[in-house]
């Protein structure tokens, strides 16, 4: 490798290695002031905080929040639960009432002993890392131990990103983010029946009636179909099936020439020098 390759290496490295620490003080700062990360599981805020959405959630005091505000609290008497809804209603007393974006009004009212705090942040599809983090870090592990015990170098990039893929595609069959819908509600009206339903993974998803219309949902959208065809058995069906745009195409094709790109940017310079040193010991 030539030295101006490993002066590049070696800031990648550190670069790496800077935003690593700085992620993790900042996260630490954070935790100590009193915040706190919570992971979506329902999809009653819709697409304001879709399933597996992390959400970063700081303390405030009750007499500074508003209606509308996007808040973390436990239901009185549960405090084992946790709910991130907005604000509804404040009422005289100081309690107030919460309710999701596409839910009715919770029953209860909240009091300030209850309030874990305000939501400032939301990440999008993060909560899914969290959930799947024993089977990442595990693979990543073996994986790690895999490739450290090839002995030919030249095999260690290719071993990486055949496991690394597995260890992905493993973690994805596990716990399935991508194409997922939640039914809201069905019933039967005139000349059918419509189907409400609500997207609840990372990518978007068509829903399809029977020899009929269909509705394109991405993560947190909620649409309805109207079915007006029975299937063979009589009932009223719905398929479900990956609506993947045209620039997710781009990038996953644009990531599949990484690794090529890696080996031409590492391939040794001394290849050919070694090369025409054979051929010239074959002349003598």
């Amino acid at each position: 490798m030539s030295p101006s390759r490993r002066r590049v290496l070696t800031v990648l490295q550190w670069s790496l290695l800077g935003l690593l620490v700085a992620g993790v003080v900042a996260g630490g700062a954070w935790r100590m002031g009193g915040g706190r990360w919570e992971r979506v599981e329902t999809a009653s805020m819709g697409t304001v905080a879709p399933v597996n959405s992390l959400l970063w959630v700081e303390p405030v005091s009750p007499s500074a929040l508003r209606v509308g505000d996007f808040v973390t609290f436990h239901p009185p008497g549960q405090a084992e639960l946790s709910y991130s809804h907005r604000i509804a209603a404040i009422h005289r007393d100081g309690t107030f009432e919460t309710q999701g974006e596409i839910s009715s009004r919770d029953p209860w009212r909240v009091g300030g002993d209850d309030l874990v705090g305000r939501v400032v942040m939301t990440w999008y599809g993060v909560g899914w890392l969290v959930v799947a983090a024993p089977v990442l870090l595990g693979g990543g592990l073996l994986l790690g131990l895999v490739v450290w015990s090839v002995r030919e170098r030249s095999w260690r990039l290719p071993v990486g990103i055949v496991g690394a893929a597995l260890v992905l595609s493993v973690a994805i069959v596990v716990h399935r983010p991508l194409i997922r819908a939640q039914e809201l509600g069905f019933a039967e009206v005139p000349g059918g029946a419509r189907a409400t339903y609500v997207s609840t993974g990372l990518a978007p998803v068509r829903l399809q009636a029977h020899r009929g219309p269909h509705v394109d949902l991405r993560d947190g959208e909620v649409g309805s179909v109207l079915i007006t065809h029975r299937d063979d058995a009589g009932r009223y069906g719905i398929s479900m099936h990956p609506r993947i745009p045209l620039w997710w195409w781009v990038v996953l094709v644009s990531c599949c020439f990484l690794p090529a790109l890696g080996s031409l940017a590492r391939r040794d310079t001394t290849i050919g020098a070694h090369a025409l040193d054979r051929s010239l010991r074959a002349a003598r």
